[in-house]
């Protein structure tokens, strides 16, 4: 019975071979033939798998061009164009300065100061303004009329008409400015000493009224510049020419030259 058992033992096992060597053969021989049945030979045809496959490549270059030559610059210039505001409207001014007589005073009287004090308004867009001026002159008399009685005092007020000039209005010359200015003036006058037309010989000098007050009107005219300080401020200097002519006494000028500040 064992010897029955071992015989089919070894029998599976030689068949198990066959059958791993055959199947082996077909895998790595596919195009063998193959017996069927009947004898006829079959040829078995490998199938045929495409795989594809896409390859991306991106190149990144740079060339640089490198030009041999002379060098040109160009300069290209920018103006800059800066306009000033001129300060207009209502003002108030404050000067001091130098005077000096002339004329009928000339003679009695030597050049002194003088303060002045300025309330005007110059409309904005109009070259034409108005101001009224009081101002306070101290000559110094003469040495030969000294004895006459003491310093003269002199008081101007005026009121006068203001012309701004535009010659100095334009951009180069944006900060300065020139004005005329010219009206009426009323004079009042203490210890003045004053060349007389009644005397012997047509040239006496004298004060008039015992050295009170002595009252006259007359006319001022003239001109001056200015320079913008900024914040609403301008830097005047300016001459005028205070004229007046009483009855019995030569014609008097009067000549301030007056440097102050105005504030808008």
């Amino acid at each position: 019975m064992t010897r029955i058992a071992s015989k089919f033992g070894i029998a599976a096992a030689l068949t198990l071979g066959m059958i791993s060597t055959a199947a082996a053969q077909r895998t790595t021989n596919p195009t063998r033939p193959v017996e069927v049945s009947k004898g006829e030979v079959v040829t078995v045809k490998p199938e045929t798998v495409y795989v594809t496959r896409r390859d991306t490549v991106t190149m990144r270059y740079r060339d640089t061009v490198t030009v041999m030559g002379a060098t040109m610059t160009r300069w290209d210039t920018v103006m800059v164009m800066e306009t000033v505001d001129r300060p207009s409207g209502a003002y108030f001014g404050l000067g001091a300065g130098a005077f000096y007589p002339s004329a009928g005073i000339g003679q009695g009287q030597i050049p002194g100061y003088a303060f002045q004090m300025n309330l005007g308004v110059d409309p904005m867009g109009s070259p034409l303004g108005f101001r009224i001026t009081a101002q306070l002159a101290r000559p110094d008399e003469a040495q030969p009329y000294a004895n006459l009685g003491a310093r003269p005092t002199i008081m101007n007020f005026t009121g006068d008409l203001k012309l701004r000039l535009p010659f100095f209005g334009s951009s180069r010359f944006p900060q300065i400015g020139l004005y005329g200015i010219g009206g009426l003036a009323y004079i009042r006058h203490q210890a003045l000493r004053e060349q007389s037309t009644q005397g012997p010989t047509g040239s006496d000098v004298v004060i008039a009224n015992n050295g009170r007050y002595a009252d006259t009107f007359g006319y001022t005219v003239g001109g001056g510049g200015t320079v913008n300080l900024g914040h609403k401020k301008d830097l005047f200097l300016e001459l005028r020419a205070i004229n007046f002519n009483r009855s019995g006494f030569e014609g008097s000028h009067q000549f301030p030259i007056i440097l102050g500040i105005n504030w808008y």
